[in-house]
């Protein structure tokens, strides 16, 4: 029983190494990217095959900045954007050329999927079309006028 259990374990982690790597010359790395957007911060997690070196949010823009650099052809990238900080359609510049990359929309999170051959370093924009905590600070004022309004009513019907 030991060595059956044993042999399926070496099994799948063998399998598991085949599948994994087949068809990646160089594997990915993995980095979350703290983002600071008015008082809040958002993680935006990146996946490549090439040195992901740094990322920046611009709130006036509603753009993200990828800084990389990779020595090799058939790079991949994800992108995953929480969408409460920005959101809406994007358009996706790679120094400075716009691109059409695979763009998925999944509840909180949108990935945007990058394929490029260049080699060198290598700029991407994502740009959305909202910037969801620009409202946050007119949200409490709202709620506040609302509730007063609602008062001022209900004290009025009374009488």
């Amino acid at each position: 029983m030991v060595v059956l259990g044993l042999s399926t374990m070496l099994f799948s982690e063998h399998a598991l190494a085949q599948i994994q790597f087949k068809g990646l010359n160089h594997p990915g790395i993995k980095w979350g990217w703290p983002i600071k957007a008015d008082q809040y911060t958002f993680t935006v997690n990146t996946t490549s095959n090439y040195d992901m070196q740094n990322v920046t949010f611009n709130k006036d823009s509603k753009t993200l900045s990828f800084l990389g650099n990779s020595s090799h052809t058939e790079n991949i990238a994800e992108i995953e954007i929480p969408k409460n900080l920005i959101g809406g359609n994007y358009t996706v510049y790679q120094d400075g050329k716009q691109i059409l990359p695979i763009i998925l929309k999944n509840g909180n999170l949108t990935t945007v999927i990058l394929k490029f051959n260049d080699t060198g370093n290598v700029k991407t924009d994502v740009t959305g079309t909202t910037y969801l905590p620009e409202f946050s600070g007119i949200a409490p004022a709202i709620m506040l006028a609302s509730f007063g309004i609602l008062f001022v009513t209900l004290r009025y019907k009374k009488i």
